[in-house]
């Protein structure tokens, strides 16, 4: 069985009216009660660390109590103010300690960013099928793809 995961795009609506298709990939959480709570994030090469609204860590149950504070600068040169932490999360049947920083300004969208996450993936963009693979770093199908992208590079 491969350890693959495959996500189409996600869709957003802007305030002009006008759609926004991204990278997308569906993340789970355990809460409390023993079921499980699934967010879309947009995948964000660019972001460090995978960043949610502050009001996330109450539907997910977590209390933000023995967090740390943290700030974030945007593309815009913006600064927010958030709380930072590792979290436990399921990427297909993949399990990642996954720190997060809950952020205080709940405009912005949920973002994966790198750590947590890169280094156990290979991941592929097929933007003319619009959909993201995650493949495990050391399943059959990222070896080959890794073979690849050696062959390509010679």
């Amino acid at each position: 069985m491969s350890k693959a995961a495959i996500f189409p795009y996600g869709i957003s609506l802007k305030e002009n009216g006008k759609l926004s298709i991204f990278p997308a990939a569906e993340v789970s959480f355990s809460i409390p009660k023993g079921e499980r709570v699934s967010l879309i994030f947009l995948i964000d090469s660019g972001a460090t660390v995978s960043a949610l609204p502050v009001s996330d860590a109450d539907v997910l149950g977590i209390s933000l109590n023995n967090s740390r504070a943290a700030t974030i600068q945007g593309v815009d040169g913006g600064v927010v103010f958030g709380r930072s932490m590792e979290v436990i999360a399921n990427l297909g049947s993949e399990k990642l300690k996954l720190p997060v920083i809950f952020l205080k300004d709940d405009s912005i969208p949920r973002i994966l960013g790198r750590e947590g996450v890169f280094n156990r993936f290979s991941i592929v963009f097929e933007e003319e099928k619009r959909r993201t693979v995650f493949l495990a770093s050391k399943s059959k199908e990222a070896i080959s793809v890794g073979k690849i992208l050696d062959k390509i590079m010679q």
